[in-house]
This record gives C-alpha cells, structure tokens and sequence, in this order.
C-alpha cells in the first residue's frame, strides 16, 4: 500500500512538473528532458512511473480532466442554490492554471486525442454552467449566458499572461449580476 500511494505522489509530481512546463513553455516545450530537469531526475525515474510517454500524456490529460473540472462540478452541484453554484464554479474558474490551461488548448488544435479531452472539458464545463443558468434565468436565455460565461473563460486563458486574474473574477461577477437582473425579469 505504502508503495502505490508514494508512486502516486511520485506521478503527480510529474504532472506538476509538465504543468508548470506548459505554462512556461507551452505545449512545444513538454518534452522528457525538460521535465526531468525541472524535477532533478534522470529518464530512468520517469520509466519507473509510466511505461512510455504516451502513458504519460494521457494520465496527465486525465489528471487534468477529474482535477480542473470533474472535481470542481462535483464540488459545485452541492450546492441546489444556481446563484451559490455560478459562484463557486466562478472561484474555481479564477484559480485556474490560465496559462497551463492555453497550452493544453493549443495542444489539442494539434493533437487528437488532446483535443478529444479538451472537447470533453468544455462540454462538462458548459453543461454545468449551462443548468445552473437554466435554474436561474430560464432555458431560453442559459444558453446564451452560458455562451458568455464560456467565452469569458477561454478568451481570459488567451490573455492570461497579459492580465491580473481579478479582471476574470470581474468580467464572471458582471455575467452574475446581468443573469440576476435577468433572472428578476423573467
């Protein structure tokens, strides 16, 4: 037991690595030597981890997958209110790795099966803030909200590097109020 927990440890270090790679580099620069570098080992330490590269992207894509979205929707269904959801997956969309997060999307323009991940990223983000939409301004308007929101996010990890992450908290704060005050209408 002790073993497989350390390993895991061991393998979300490695993720980590790439993820500060993909920030600084972008995808172009998520290469093995880099990232031995960058944690101090040698080839043979990542073999120990995972059989090839392949196994490698994949799990890290996975990693990403349940960390920066599965988890995050789980944590936010919790709560029935759709305003207390929008902000919660608001927060959660402000502390993002923004600049991770551009890499992996120009990564998935080039890339199958990273753009096969991306795609399901974006479709349960949207789903998610999609229903708290429709909770809260009706299913004529949540797609469009969602739209809004959706775009807001993605074209802030665009700029990420460019802007203070307290302009995203805005910019999805000024969407809440609007969806608010729509919401007060219907």
């Amino acid at each position: 037991m002790g073993r497989v927990k350390r390993n895991e440890e061991l393998r979300r270090s490695w993720f980590a690595a790439a993820n500060d790679i993909l920030a600084s580099d972008g995808y172009g620069g998520l290469k093995l030597a880099p990232l031995c570098q960058r944690l101090g080992v040698t080839t043979g330490a990542f073999y120990h981890s995972f059989a090839s590269w392949q196994e490698f992207t994949d799990s890290l894509l996975a990693t990403w997958l349940l960390d920066r979205t599965q988890q995050t929707i789980a944590l936010a269904v919790t709560y029935p209110d759709p305003v207390q959801r929008l902000r919660r997956l608001a927060a959660a969309s402000s502390e993002l790795q923004h600049r991770t997060e551009a890499a992996i999307r120009v990564w998935a323009g080039v890339d199958d099966r990273v753009a096969a991940v991306q795609r399901d990223v974006d479709a349960d983000r949207f789903q998610v803030v999609h229903d708290a939409m429709t909770a809260l301004v009706g299913p004529e308007r949540a797609e469009a909200f969602t739209v809004w929101a959706m775009s807001t996010l993605v074209g802030y990890e665009m700029l990420a590097d460019q802007h203070d992450r307290a302009n995203l908290a805005w910019a999805l704060d000024q969407i809440m109020v609007a969806a608010r005050a729509g919401a007060a209408t219907r």
